[in-house]
């Protein structure tokens, strides 16, 4: 619990570590010695790091820009005068600052955690996606199996296949059966479906028919799901069966564009859910959100497109921070604009930081903005 008198000095040292990136009457290398020095025990010469940290977790939640300046003055000053050890305990501090503020992820320091559970929340609403096409042997014809060109598209697509057709299920109508053609189609193919779903179903997983896929624009015929112990690591198997030989026109190419675009998808969101954990892990507690503006910024000033303003920003992101995590914190602004299922990301980016900086009217307000650039 803070004193009547610990607070009036608290407050008067953000005041000071806010000096740090606004005072007019000094240079901010001249305000960060200052606050440097105000922090630094004057008998040994030993830095209050913890203190120092406290000052711009003060300073932050008064003004976030303000905060993210003196943050970021201090943090070259100490690189300047070569305190690489002070430089890391000051990081440490500044983040212990923000986290104890604010319970929970909601203090500055969260932002990294938030980040982290987006990008764990991404990974687990989105398992790792194959697609696989079954051939069933047509009792009506008794052919069946893929044509080279259907096998060479699926292929080229990174689709499974069968290369030996499944076995006539049981019940399926033949041409002496006394039905039409078209309710023994229908009836052969549902039971190729049912049959290759309990295959899966007695190996122990769960398998679900005619479940909706591309939003809407694509049915599956079975999807299967197969759980991990690490439910990040949980895979789907989508299955399209096809009853009697099976070649290429048009209805097949859509459902082969189709199933291709989900995948691409899949791996886009995986790989974007995986650096979100990555960046989560290792970003620094201030400073995090004002990079991703401003390499986004360069990126929409390019066109949509990695130019020469996304490469200063970028190239300034990552040498600016004090581990590797820069290059990282660079590549999701820049990587999540360029891939498929942007939308998701993006949501799940802002969901991240919003989260992270929830109850912090510094906080929202950045949210709103970065939420209105999409």
């Amino acid at each position: 619990m803070s004193t009547t008198t610990d607070s009036v000095s608290r407050n008067d040292a953000a005041a000071a570590a806010s000096a740090a990136a606004s005072s007019s009457s000094a240079s901010p290398a001249a305000s960060a010695r200052e606050a440097i020095a105000a922090a630094t025990d004057a008998r040994t010469g030993a830095l209050d790091a913890s203190r120092l940290g406290g000052w711009v977790a003060d300073a932050a939640r008064q003004d976030f820009a303000t905060g993210e300046a003196a943050y970021e003055a201090i943090e070259n000053e100490l690189v300047a005068q070569g305190r690489l050890g002070d430089l890391a305990a000051f990081n440490d501090a500044v983040a212990d600052a923000a986290s104890n503020a604010v319970p929970g992820p909601a203090g500055l320091s969260g932002a990294g955690q938030g980040l982290l559970q987006a990008g764990t929340q991404t990974l687990i609403d989105n398992p790792l996606l194959s697609k696989r096409w079954e051939s069933t042997t047509s009792a009506w014809t008794g052919q069946g199996g893929f044509t080279s060109g259907l096998r060479d598209l699926l292929t080229q697509h990174g689709i499974d296949f069968n290369t030996v057709p499944n076995a006539v299920p049981t019940g399926s109508l033949g041409p002496n059966a006394g039905q039409p053609s078209a309710v023994a189609n229908n009836t052969n193919g549902a039971l190729a479906r049912d049959a290759i779903a309990d295959t899966w179903r007695a190996a122990g997983y769960r398998a679900d028919i005619e479940q909706p896929a591309n939003g809407g624009a694509r049915r599956v015929d079975v999807v299967v799901t197969v759980p991990n112990a690490d439910p990040r690591l949980a895979e789907r198997v989508d299955i399209e069966s096809k009853v009697g030989r099976t070649g290429l026109d048009s209805d097949v190419r859509r459902q082969v564009a189709l199933d291709a675009e989900a995948l691409a998808d899949n791996r886009a969101l995986r790989g974007a859910g995986t650096l979100l954990e990555n960046v989560g892990r290792v970003a620094r507690p201030v400073g995090l959100v004002m990079d991703v503006i401003e390499v986004g910024q360069a990126f929409r000033a390019d066109g949509h497109q990695v130019g020469a303003h996304t490469a200063r920003a970028a190239a300034g992101v990552a040498g600016g921070a004090a581990g590797g995590w820069g290059g990282a914190m660079a590549g999701a602004a820049i990587g999540t604009a360029l891939l498929p299922g942007v939308g998701t990301v993006i949501g799940g980016i802002i969901g991240g930081i919003g989260g992270a900086l929830a109850g912090d009217a510094a906080g929202r307000g950045l949210f709103d903005t970065v939420r209105s650039w999409f």
